[in-house]
């Protein structure tokens, strides 16, 4: 029968292992993707983005929480950090046989200083698309950061009372996973200056049209 204490202190050997393996410029970090808000379980070299174990999970590891079923690994990626290192970047996600996201394991490497040799190094160096990933050590400024950046996105148009435009923007949260942290509809209804239960009915508006592919 699957155990997944056991997996997860496997998981956090591997991590251990990886992290002295690879060297200073490398963060492996190990997320418990059930507990969002402090999703951090184990972390090697975390003074890359400055975090430490008890820590958030990132806006990508959010989605999961939705819909824990999902195919969520992404390899090669750019990201950078808040104070301006260049990562290249990796996350790979395990599941229990059921099928369910249990745990994210992440490498951060940082290229910072691979880019000022990058003629001689362009092979090494060479990225996938760019990703936009928030490095947090508090859940409500990862959600912070989404909502800015999402309302930013959608312009003024929903603060005007466009039902329409709010249920985007609804929905666009919804994909991004951040309802499911505590608190959040209360921010998102003080932002629209509506009332939570406005809210609410916005997001059960959204998943059932989601349930009917009608969005």
């Amino acid at each position: 029968m699957f155990d997944a204490e056991i997996a997860m202190g496997f998981l956090k050997q591997t991590t251990v292992a990886l992290g002295n393996l690879l060297g200073e410029k490398c963060e492996v970090v190990l997320h418990d993707v059930r507990f969002p808000e402090s999703s951090i379980v184990e972390i090697v070299h975390g003074d890359i983005t400055g975090r430490k174990v008890g820590d958030p999970s990132t806006n990508l590891g959010l989605p999961v929480i939705n819909n824990p079923y999902g195919d969520y690994d992404q390899y090669n990626y750019r990201t950078k950090t808040r104070s301006g290192k260049t990562l290249k970047s990796s996350s790979i996600y395990f599941k229990d046989p059921s099928g369910r996201i249990f745990a994210a394991l992440c490498i951060n490497y940082d290229i910072s200083e691979l880019l000022i040799a990058s003629n001689v190094l362009r092979d090494f160096t060479s990225t996938a698309t760019q990703v936009e990933e928030h490095f947090a050590t508090d859940i409500n400024e990862v959600i912070t950061r989404i909502l800015d950046e999402t309302v930013d996105a959608r312009g003024n148009e929903l603060l005007l009372g466009d039902k329409d435009e709010r249920l985007k923007l609804i929905r666009a949260l919804d994909d991004k996973g951040v309802f499911s942290v505590k608190g959040t509809v209360d921010r998102v209804a003080k932002m629209l200056g509506v009332s939570r239960v406005t809210v609410y009915g916005y997001l059960s508006e959204v998943q059932a049209m989601k349930r009917d592919n009608i969005i």
